[in-house]
């Protein structure tokens, strides 16, 4: 069975890209730019200033179009929506907890979100953030609490060799809490596009467990 009759998300025109810790080389964040449209800029979550900032600058050498920070703590509901669901592309940077960026990312962010990769904005999740994409994720000390669930009945694992590194993917699959774990390994993506498009960028260290069972990377 491949990855791409596995793996189940939500439906929208957009990409999906779950990444794990960026490297100075940055081919993910260079490849998820050029998936972008052309209309729109790239509006960077966070919940400070500083969460932004690297990025922001990175994605400027890139080539990336004008950039904007999103505070989704500070900023009216409204203006969140709107920023975000304008956006041709939205970064998740993984410089907070999971606990705390799925408590930030409720309401008017989510809403903005699911707008943007409906109209086929790019949503560039990185580390922390891409775990919380999964419908259960690893929350500080090991615990794990229900995610965002766009990757349907999964728990996400990201920066590990083989989903088979972490004890809290396999206590999950045990505990039938989720069926499917996905571990994403160094300087390594995966992609979910419209139509069922599952791609794997940069080092392609993806690996997909069902019931204990562990595939190999994807192509």
């Amino acid at each position: 069975m491949s990855a791409d009759t596995i793996l189940k998300w939500i439906e929208g025109s957009g990409w999906l890209v779950l990444s794990s810790e960026p490297t100075l080389d940055a081919e993910v964040r260079a490849l998820a730019l050029s998936r972008t449209k052309a209309e729109g800029g790239v509006a960077y979550i966070g919940m400070t200033m500083d969460d932004a900032d690297d990025v922001m600058e990175d994605m400027a050498d890139l080539g990336a179009p004008t950039g904007y920070f999103v505070n989704i703590l500070t900023e009216d509901d409204e203006s969140i929506r709107t920023q975000l669901a304008e956006a041709s592309m939205i970064v998740i940077s993984g410089e907070h907890t999971a606990d705390a960026l799925l408590d930030a990312l409720q309401g008017a962010a989510l809403e903005g979100l699911r707008s943007a990769y409906e109209l086929g904005a790019v949503i560039l999740a990185e580390t922390v953030a891409a775990t919380v994409f999964g419908s259960i994720m690893v929350l500080s000390a090991g615990r794990t609490a229900t995610g965002l669930g766009w990757l349907e009945d999964s728990i996400i694992v990201t920066d590990v060799a083989s989903v088979a590194e972490s004890p809290e993917a396999r206590a999950v699959l045990e505990s039938h809490s989720a069926g499917i774990a996905v571990g994403i390994g160094d300087e390594s993506a995966l992609v979910l596009g419209p139509g069922g498009v599952v791609e794997a960028w940069g080092q392609k260290i993806i690996t997909i467990a069902l019931g204990g069972a562990i595939s190999d990377k994807i192509d």
